[in-house]
């Protein structure tokens, strides 16, 4: 997985992106954070994962919304309206045609599975989410840091207690203030999501 990604105009490259609520549930974006050098980004050593919480949708799936394209080695942008994610294949990213489906996972916590499982790029990929309508878990001051999270398996399981669940690789993202959307770069498919919270910062590898 690739853990360097290269700023726009108007995009603030952060290891997390910070989020500051200003009125309402909903999380609204006044100022890029500063970079949260706290958070070790790469695959983790525990196999269980860690911790984070994911964002939360203002209004839950009542089942998953699929939805395919076919992209190959001249690249793809693909928009989904309902869910606020946009998809940029590269060119050359793929060396032939490929059927892909993606999944906004039900429920309430955001989450993407994307098919075919195990798919490699040779170019990252890149993830943009809008961040309205979304929810995140904030400190006492109100702010949220973001970041990507990688599930192997076919879904979120966050606890009822808690919210959390478990990831087993963390990512970097990219905050474009301007448009309150975050980016972040894959290598590969399975699962993602965006959260906030992060924590075991012992049980990431070096």
């Amino acid at each position: 997985m690739s853990k360097r990604m290269t700023a726009a105009p108007v995009v603030a490259l952060v290891s997390g992106a910070m989020l500051i609520a200003c009125g309402g549930d909903g999380a609204e974006i006044v100022a890029p954070g500063l970079p949260a050098t706290d958070v070790p980004f790469g695959v983790v050593a525990n196999p269980e994962g860690v911790r984070v919480q994911p964002a939360e949708r203002q209004w839950a799936l009542t089942s998953d919304l699929s939805w395919s394209f076919d992209a190959g080695p001249e690249g793809k942008v693909v928009r989904n309206v309902v869910t606020g994610l946009t998809i940029s294949i590269p060119q050359g990213a793929l060396s032939e045609k490929t059927h892909i489906t993606v999944s906004a996972l039900k429920g309430s916590f955001l989450g993407y599975r994307f098919e075919p499982h195990g798919l490699q790029f040779a170019a990252p990929v890149e993830l943009s989410q809008s961040l309205r309508g979304l929810k995140f878990k904030r400190d006492a001051l109100g702010v949220a840091r973001l970041l990507g999270g990688y599930f192997p398996g076919e879904g979120l399981t966050p606890e009822l207690t808690s919210g959390t669940t478990r990831v087993v690789e963390l990512l970097p993202v990219l905050l474009d203030v301007k448009t309150q959307r975050v980016t972040l770069q894959i290598r590969h498919f399975s699962g993602y999501t965006v959260a906030s919270a992060y924590t075991d910062p012992s049980a990431v590898s070096p």
